[in-house]
């Protein structure tokens, strides 16, 4: 699986940021809290923590003004 945070400014409807996670499946699930297969194929957006905890895990840094989605997809 591919994932993939992207961003929007607010009251846009386009992503004007995107950016593929160098993250295991597994790894993340913990982070996001996922239990079941079916919690991978939403989409999230993404609270403060959970932004920290995979910029932390992937070392990446997002940008801080725009509102942020994780979303997957098969490889």
């Amino acid at each position: 699986m591919k994932h993939t945070v992207m961003g929007i400014y607010e009251g846009d409807d386009f992503a004007s940021y995107e950016n593929v996670l160098p993250i295991k499946s597994e790894e993340l699930a913990v982070l996001m809290g996922w239990k079941d297969q079916e919690d991978y194929v939403y989409d999230y957006q993404l609270t403060k923590d959970q932004i920290t905890a995979i910029e932390q895990a992937c070392s990446v840094s997002f940008p801080s003004d725009l509102i942020l989605f994780l979303t997957t997809s098969q490889n």
